[in-house]
């Protein structure tokens, strides 16, 4: 089986990865293997590896530290501390293709730091002999990867290279994939089912959302019209709607009044200091309607506050999401897609 699971920064890829891996493996009563493929820059990184290795703990992964040369992962010369005696057949979560390009990409050589234009094709016929691989040997691959193409700014040179390169990688995965799943606000959309995967009931079951839904989240890009679709379906009108004003979060202080059917611009509120994210989703009502910004797609911003914002966004997406029917609005028009 291969599954891509791609989509925003913290909408739960990696959690759901994780569950299917552990699904596949205890199935087959094969290996587990988590492919690291970070490397750390400084203490940002440091934390992201951290919360992976809290979240996967207990779950029966065996780490395997891949930076450079996907195509290496069967090869048990390089290998060997770990797979040693492995068939070649588990079950390998590879997280992520976003770490692996850039590693390929960005490399320092004799002190200089180079752009390898040639790491897109390079990484690319590696996935696909990986793949064929695993298919010959019965194992399983889950490759993750993030949507960092919906952003407002033109990029040159290095992000260019990059953005369209880790697009291609998607694409190569995906063509040979039996599950490809975009998660969004925790939520996945399947825009790929193959006979086996659409077969196979206990893996479908994974995906579904269960348990009944209070209230609904609305999320999307800006100026999609996801405030004009919220009025519509819920018959609201604008004084049912409370807005979070951004100098109204900056300033800290924050308040969201009980007595609004509706809330705009949840997203802002991510921007609270101090707060836990499962808190701020909390204080909300169980039945309201909460317009989100999904400002969690595009290139890693270069500001620190913006990297957390947008992190912080993608985890109350989640929250708020988890026991509300979610609805995306693109061009005006909304699609329930949990």
């Amino acid at each position: 089986m291969i599954i891509l699971l791609t989509g925003g920064c913290k909408n739960g890829k990696s959690g759901s990865a994780q569950k299917l891996a552990v699904l596949l493996s205890k199935r087959k009563q094969g290996r587990l293997f988590y492919v690291a493929t970070m490397k750390s820059t400084g203490a940002e990184d440091d934390e992201r590896i951290r919360r992976h290795v809290e979240d996967r703990a207990g779950l029966g992964f065996e780490t395997l530290e891949i930076k450079t040369e996907i195509g290496s992962l069967f090869d048990t010369e390089k290998t060997s501390e770990v797979v040693e005696g492995s068939t070649c057949s588990g079950t390998y979560l590879i997280d992520s293709l976003t770490a692996l390009l850039a590693n390929e990409m960005f490399k320092e050589v004799e002190g200089k730091f180079i752009t390898d234009k040639d790491a897109t094709k390079r990484v690319s016929d590696e996935l696909e002999a990986l793949m064929n691989e695993a298919g010959e040997n019965g194992a399983d691959l889950i490759f993750v990867s993030d949507g960092i193409y919906s952003d407002a700014t033109v990029y040159a040179g290095d992000t260019f290279w990059y953005r369209e390169g880790l697009g291609e990688l998607e694409r190569v995965v995906a063509a040979s994939a039996d599950l490809v799943i975009e998660m969004c606000a925790g939520v996945p959309v399947i825009y790929k089912k193959s006979d086996k995967a659409a077969e196979d009931k206990e893996l479908m079951d994974q995906l579904k959302r269960t348990g009944e839904k209070e209230g609904a989240l609305i999320i999307g890009g800006a100026a999609q019209g996801k405030r004009a679709f919220a009025k519509e379906k819920y018959g609201l009108k604008d004084e049912d709607i409370y807005s979070f004003e951004a100098d109204e979060v900056m300033r800290g202080g924050l308040c969201i009044p009980g007595s609004y059917k509706a809330y705009d611009h949840v997203e802002r509120t991510a921007l609270l200091e101090g707060t836990d994210i499962r808190e701020i989703a909390d204080y909300f009502p169980e039945n309201a309607i909460l317009i989100c910004e999904d400002i969690t797609c595009g290139i890693v911003p270069m500001s620190r506050e913006d990297r957390k914002w947008r992190d912080d966004a993608g985890r109350l997406m989640q929250a708020l999401g988890a026991d509300r029917e979610v609805y995306r609005v693109f061009c005006g028009k909304g699609t329930r897609i949990g």
